[in-house]
Formats: C-alpha cells, sequence, structure tokens
C-alpha cells in the first residue's frame, strides 16, 4: 500500500522530494542480550497469540508515527504493530525521535524509529521487544540490515523539543532553511511555550532585527518593522493575507510556530513592503491521539486555561481532527485598562486516496478591551515622568474584536514526489471601538483639549492560492519547478464617528478621573468610508542544481492590483497593471554543513498620487541585494547564519516643486546591514536562540528637510534578542530546567516637523523556572521584566501613542499531556 499524502508529511526532506538516506547499521553485543531488565515500562500492546507475532514480525505494516519524544513514538508503534516493548524509564527520558513514514517489517520498523537515538530493540521472544542502549563501539556483533526510509520534511515542530526548526514553509513548499537564500527565523513551538509567548507581537519581539511599533495600551494595534520597513501585508500557512495598524491577529495557541522573513519577498507575497514577511503555521490533525491541557495565573489577575485535542477520527486514521480552545481574562498593569479573549480552533483532515487529502478548518476569536492611544508629551516633546500605572481613559472606553477564519486546502502528491496544492482562505474581522485620546497638558497636568471618536469598522479578506511544484531530472541531477497563481481581495467598511469635547470637560494627566467626560451621543453616519483592493499574479521558480555543491536559483511574478473606495460619497481608485518582480539566487554549499549564498529580490507598493499630467506615479520598488552564511551542526540541531543586505527603496512620492498639489516619483531611500544568529541545542542540555541585528536608514532622495537624515527613527541601530534554556542533570536535580533571557535595543525617536520624541535605549530580563512532576505534569514559573526596569517601549507625538513598557511580571503555568 502507499502511503497516503498525510503520512509522507510526517518526516522530513531536505530537497522537497523524497530523499533516502540509510540507516546507520545496528550493533548489538551477545553479552548485553542476557542482561536482566528492572523497573520496566510497558508501551500499549494490541494483544494476539505467539503464531500471529511470529507472523507479524514478517509482515509490512504501514506506520505514520511524527517526529516527537521517544516515549510517544513507542506507543504510536505499538497500537500499530500489535508488539510490546519494554524500557526503563530513564533510557527514554528526553530521547526524541525522527518518526517514520511508509510500510516495514517490525524490526524495520522499530529500528528505524530508533536511528540516531543511540538505543536498539532486543527481540525477547513472543512478539516481545526490549529496548537497550547501544554500546559505544562493539567488536563482536550482528549486523542488522540496513533499512531505507522515505520522508519528507513539512516544517512542523510541536514535539521536536528544539529551537531549531527543521524547515520553514514561508516560501510555499517545505524547505530547509539553508535552502532559502534570505534571512529567515522560525520560532518554534518550544521557544513559545518555553518563553510563554501567546500573541504574535510577543513572539516577533524575540526575533532577530524586528521591532514592534505599538499604537494602542492593551497592545492590539501593532506594526512590525524589519530592516527600517513596516508590515502591511502576512501569510497563514503561505497565503497573503491584508494588515495594517488595525490588524487583529489570532492567539498562538492555534499555530506550530512563527515564521520571519526578512527583506524583499515580493515573488509570492505580490505589493507590499521590502522589510519583512511573517508566516503563521498553523497546528495540523495527527492521527496519533495526543491531549494537552494548561492553566496559568499570572500578575494583574492574568487568568487564562487551554486545551489542545488531536488524533484520528477512524480507526485506519485516514480522518483526522483536531480542536483547541481557550478562555482568557486579565487586568493590566495599567489603571482601567483590561480585557478578555476566547477562542476555538476546529481542523479536519481526510486521505480522499492514497495520494490526496483534505483540510478544512474555522478559527472564532472574540476580544474585549479597552482602546486607549496611549499618553502624551510635554509641548515641546519632553517624555513626561509618570507611574507606570497611569493611563487617561473613561469609564466607557471599550472594545471588541471579533475574528472568523475559515480555509480549505487540497493536496496532491503524484509517484514522482510532484505536489500540486490548492488552497482558499477567508477571514472576517469586526472591530467597535470607544475611546478619548489625550492631549499635551498644562504644567498642572491639565488637558483641555480632549477628542473622543468611535468607530465601526468590518474588513474581509478572501484568498486563492494555486501552485504545482514538482523535480525535474537532468544531467544525472535532480533540479525543481515551481509555478502557481494567487487571487485575493480585501474590503473595509468603516462608520467613523468624531465628537469634539467640551473645553470644561478636561482630565488632569496626574490623576486622571475616569468619570470626568459623560459618554457622547455619537453619529456614526458621520464619516463612512469603503474601499476594496483586488490582487492576482502568476508566479514561478526555478531551482537548477549546477554541481553537486552549486544551485541557481531565478524566478519572479507579474502582478495586477486595483484599489477603488468611496469616502463621504467621493469616489477614489488607482491601479497597477502586470507589474513584474523578478527574483534570483545562489547557494554554494562550501562543505556538507555550511553554505555561502546571495540572493536579490524585489517587492512593489502601489501609490496613490498623480503627476500633473494627471498620469498614476508609479509604484515605489523595494530591491534587496544580500549575502550571507547559513550553516548547521549536529545534524541540524544547532543552526547558525550571517546576513549582509542592502534594500533600495525607489519611486517614492514626492511634493512636486513646481506644481501644488501634484506629484512626482523622486524619492529614495537606503537601508542596510549586518544581521547574525544562532539557534538549537547547542549541548546535551542546553537550548539556545540568539541575534544580533545592526541596521542603519538613510534618505538618499527626499525633502530639503529630510535629506541625508535618517529614514526608520523608530530603528533601533543595535538590537539583541538572547534565550538560553538549561536542562539540569537528573544526577543534580531531576525534572528541573531554568531559562534566562534578554531584549536589547538602542536609541530611537520620532520626528514631527521641528518636535522630536526621543526614546532611550534599553534593556529587559526574563527567567523560567520548569519542573517535570511526572511524565504528564510539568510545572513553569516565567517572569518578565525580571529586574522591573522603567523603561519606554514606544513613542511618537505630542498628543499620544508614547507607551511605557509593562512592569515585572510572574505567571505560573501548569500543564498537563494525556
Amino acid at each position: 500500500m502507499k502511503p497516503t499524502a498525510s503520512h509522507r508529511r510526517c518526516a522530513g526532506t531536505a530537497r522537497r522530494g523524497i530523499f533516502h538516506r540509510k540507516l546507520l547499521a545496528l550493533s548489538l553485543q551477545q553479552a548485553m542480550l542476557g542482561m536482566a531488565v528492572t523497573s520496566l515500562s510497558l508501551a500499549p500492546v494490541a494483544f494476539g497469540s505467539h503464531a500471529m507475532a511470529q507472523t507479524a514480525a514478517t509482515a509490512r505494516t504501514h506506520y505514520a508515527i511524527p517526529a516527537g519524544p521517544l516515549e510517544g513514538a513507542l506507543a504510536a508503534f505499538a497500537r500499530t504493530s500489535g508488539v510490546l516493548v519494554a524500557y526503563t524509564p530513564d533510557l527514554v527520558a528526553g530521547v526524541h525521535s525522527a518518526g517514520l513514514s511508509g510500510d516495514y517489517a517490525i524490526d524495520e520498523a522499530l529500528h528505524g524509529l530508533l536511528a540516531g537515538t543511540g538505543l536498539a530493540g532486543v527481540a525477547t521472544g513472543g512478539g516481545k521487544y526490549t529496548l537497550r542502549r547501544l554500546p559505544p563501539s562493539d567488536t563482536a556483533s550482528t549486523t542488522l540490515p540496513a533499512v531505507e526510509v522515505n520522508a519528507r520534511l513539512d516544517g512542523t515542530t510541536e514535539g521536536t523539543d528544539s529551537y531549531a526548526a527543521r524547515a520553514a514553509t514561508v516560501g510555499k513548499t517545505a524547505q530547509s532553511l539553508r535552502e532559502i537564500p534570505q534571512s529567515v527565523t522560525v520560532i518554534t513551538r518550544k521557544q513559545l511555550d518555553d518563553q510563554n509567548l501567546h500573541s504574535i507581537e510577543d513572539a516577533l519581539k524575540n526575533v532577530t532585527g524586528v521591532t514592534v511599533q505599538r499604537f494602542d495600551a492593551a497592545g492590539h494595534y501593532s506594526v512590525f518593522n524589519a530592516r527600517g520597513f513596516g508590515s502591511d501585508t502576512y501569510q497563514m500557512d503561505g497565503v497573503t493575507l491584508q494588515t495594517d495598524a488595525n490588524g487583529v491577529y489570532l492567539d498562538l495557541a492555534v499555530f506550530d510556530r512563527v515564521e520571519v522573513l526578512r527583506g524583499a519577498s515580493g515573488m509570492f507575497s505580490g505589493a507590499g513592503e521590502p522589510g519583512v514577511t511573517i508566516n503563521l503555521a498553523r497546528k495540523r490533525a495527527l492521527a496519533p491521539f495526543k491531549a494537552e491541557a494548561s492553566a496559568s495565573v499570572g500578575s494583574w489577575n492574568n487568568l487564562r486555561a487551554e486545551l489542545d485535542v488531536t488524533g484520528a477520527l477512524v480507526e485506519s486514521g485516514r480522518v483526522r481532527g483536531r480542536l483547541v480552545t481557550l478562555v482568557q481574562d486579565y487586568d493590566t498593569y495599567m489603571d482601567n485598562v483590561d480585557g478578555s479573549k476566547k477562542l476555538v480552533y476546529g481542523t479536519v483532515e481526510a486521505d480522499l486516496s492514497e495520494n490526496t487529502t483534505l483540510s478544512l478548518g474555522a478559527t472564532w476569536q472574540d476580544v474585549r478591551s479597552v482602546l486607549s492611544r496611549g499618553l502624551p508629551t510635554w509641548a515641546d516633546g519632553t517624555l513626561i515622568d509618570l507611574p507606570r500605572s497611569v493611563m487617561p481613559v473613561q469609564h466607557w472606553n471599550r472594545q471588541r474584536l471579533e475574528t472568523r477564519s475559515y480555509f480549505a486546502e487540497l493536496e496532491h502528491h503524484t509517484d514522482n514526489d510532484a505536489l500540486l496544492k490548492f488552497t482558499l482562505r477567508r477571514s472576517e474581522r469586526g472591530n467597535r471601538a470607544k475611546y478619548t485620546d489625550p492631549s499635551p497638558p498644562d504644567a498642572n497636568g491639565l488637558m483641555t483639549a480632549l477628542a473622543s471618536s468611535a468607530f465601526i469598522r468590518e474588513d474581509t479578506d478572501n484568498s486563492a492560492d494555486l501552485y504545482f511544484n514538482t523535480p525535474l531530472q537532468g544531467g544525472g541531477r535532480t533540479h525543481n519547478l515551481l509555478v502557481g497563481a494567487d487571487w485575493r481581495e480585501t474590503d473595509n467598511r468603516t462608520n467613523y464617528a468624531p465628537y469634539g469635547v467640551s473645553a470644561l470637560e478636561s482630565v488632569n494627566l496626574f490623576s486622571p478621573n475616569p468619570y470626568a467626560i459623560p459618554e457622547p451621543d455619537f453619529d456614526y453616519d458621520t464619516n463612512v468610508s469603503r474601499t476594496r483592493v483586488q490582487s492576482h499574479g502568476v508566479y514561478g521558480q526555478f531551482r537548477y542544481k549546477a554541481g553537486d555543491a552549486l544551485t541557481l536559483i531565478g524566478g519572479g511574478r507579474v502582478s495586477w492590483w486595483k484599489s477603488s473606495g468611496v469616502s463621504n460619497g467621493t469616489p477614489s481608485g488607482y491601479e497597477e497593471k502586470g507589474e513584474f518582480t523578478p527574483y534570483a539566487g545562489v547557494i554554494w554549499d562550501l562543505v556538507p554543513t555550511l553554505s555561502l549564498y546571495s540572493s536579490y529580490s524585489q517587492i512593489f507598493k502601489p501609490q496613490n498620487s498623480l503627476t500633473v499630467e494627471g498620469e498614476q506615479i508609479k509604484p515605489r520598488t523595494g530591491s534587496q541585494v544580500e549575502v550571507g552564511l547559513k550553516g548547521e551542526s549536529d545534524g541540524g540541531k544547532v543552526q547558525y547564519s550571517a546576513a549582509l543586505y542592502r534594500i533600495v527603496d525607489e519611486n517614492r512620492a514626492l511634493a512636486d516643486p513646481e506644481n501644488n498639489g501634484f506629484s512626482i516619483a523622486a524619492g529614495k531611500a537606503r537601508s542596510q546591514g549586518l544581521e547574525a544568529e544562532v539557534r538549537g541545542q547547542v549541548t546535551r542540555q542546553w537550548n539556545l536562540a540568539a541575534g544580533y541585528a545592526y541596521t542603519s536608514t538613510k534618505y538618499l532622495r527626499s525633502t530639503a528637510e529630510q535629506q541625508g537624515q535618517t529614514y526608520s527613527t523608530f530603528t533601533p541601530r543595535h538590537n539583541v534578542n538572547l534565550w538560553a534554556q538549561y536542562e539540569v542533570p537528573a544526577s543534580v536535580l531531576p525534572g528541573l530546567d531554568v531559562g534566562m533571557g534578554m531584549r536589547i535595543v538602542s536609541d530611537f525617536y520620532s520626528q514631527s516637523g521641528a518636535i522630536t520624541v526621543r526614546g532611550p535605549g534599553y534593556g529587559v530580563a526574563a527567567l523560567r523556572a520548569g519542573y517535570k512532576i511526572n511524565d504528564r505534569y510539568r510545572l513553569a514559573l516565567n517572569i518578565d521584566n525580571l529586574f522591573d526596569r522603567k523603561y519606554w517601549e514606544k513613542v511618537s507625538g505630542t498628543t499620544r501613542q508614547n507607551f511605557y513598557g509593562a512592569p515585572r511580571s510572574v505567571t505560573l503555568t501548569l500543564r498537563g499531556s494525556f
């Protein structure tokens, strides 16, 4: 029987197609065969007669066991094979298996599952096996035949217990990070859990070179900056969706990992900014049953509970399901700013045939919170020294953010390992809010130029993506071709209700009264706008193996983009047709574990401006050149990289100096810098994620005031991220692990005319202590801002959007697996 498409997903390849690797010949010393085993743990057993066990030993059975902890892999093996496996608990503690997919006899399957673990299965008769540790050397041994395993990478990180991802899917198909000639960081499921990261905003603060630009107190509105440019799109499972400062993201409980590609990426995403592409890869339905639950309690009454269940829905495992749900209720360190969250995610995967899999899923998330747009400064832009708890909100300032997301995904694999994939995705976001903006106070703290506002906003994203990826044989080597097409439509409707506050209705910033201003009677028909953005394109990429160590990559995209809208009855619109976006790269394997690469990538950004001739101004073009090194050690357990890059952003719209009210495409900005990082299991006890970024931005052509000045003032020149996790040896204290990390950034600022608001650089530390109570339960204590550093996380203007970073917080989490 051929492996199903879902089975082939369970393990990894380095070249998109099937690869074949010979497992090491396993040897057992004859003296070990008589050793007694005590304190045995028994994996689940399917009982049968002795004769049946003998027959089963030679019969071939299909296995679909994902990578993960060896104990779970052995349990899945026992359920599938019906074979008893005995072992001492210390043998499997902390050991992981690469998984197994394919048709094997029992001996072959067990040996394949144990490859690289330092363990072997010894047949003890009656269809039973016992695990033994392999000796360092084996001169008098019986050598078992080599087993050939066909496997495929899918990028899944849950269960790997590592900070080093085997692959990323930000480029459509799963590729090892060394196959992508650009800087890529993957935050694995283990790192998300270890650092207690639940929001994309918190996760991206731990990514090399990424700065989170926050626009509201509760942290729901953010722009993610890298290499001097902000994000205006993001991806879910490789499909592009629109976002902006009002972007509402799903909780990370839904996702297996967060993938971050820095630099221009127009070949797959179409139009956008050249700084960063973020891909959220969802948790998939798995056949082996697994249930996990967690409950946490933290500072400021932060209460949270999660449940994650997956498993086969039919005995054969050809239909699988997964359900993730959570509830959260919290206050914050800011007065009168609180909130709650509810989420349900469900997905079903069905193998329609041996090579075709259909996946369906939906997510609902409901967030209730308070919208506050931050603190003002003094009139000259000087930051005001206030307690971090101060936030001048009114009692009626509220917000509700509701998200519904749906997807359908069809995958078909051919016998030569080609893949045809079609994805549909729809996202519906509702945003209702009422809020009050502050103003620069007088010397006594009195704010009199306040303004209240409210809005109802509805956003809908529809996306479709179809691609075909196939290996091609030529010259004795395997090359690769990917071709595809996508379509996206984004609709937005906003009813905005501004309301001028009377001068008599003032608030003192030094002692804000949340009842100082009565709730206005908002008229939501005051300002109504509707916008629709439609885009579609075709793309292709060819990877040519010019030699055993040399890969050449070429590709491009042709895009069509159109925006139309109405604001208070006035129509507007602009479009771009047949915009070509090229891509090129080269990868040279210096040695089997180290590659030198270079790439040229591009993206375009339409602009809503007209020349004096009445023509639409041409799009901005962000072009990037990057050169770097990527390497790995210890079989990929440790990954490291370093890159130099330069981005040139051209055709920026500038005011026409000779024709008032019109524009010319004459602006030019540059970003350049260095990034370096290392991730993975550097020793048996240590997991590490560390990165450094140096970023320099500059206006090359602009207005007289901006010429030669810093382009991205919010981007710090220096950015350091560090997180290290240490597993205490069992001989010292069994079950204990400790972690510590730091985020360090240099100075940043915001400029508006003659006023500059400066944010001093800062460094904050975090600490974790985890304890494995038993095989099912783990307890963890996370402390953020360990030394309670008072710092400004974001600075903006004199009237609003200046925010302190959070004070020290403590969270205690209990996790259970069943």
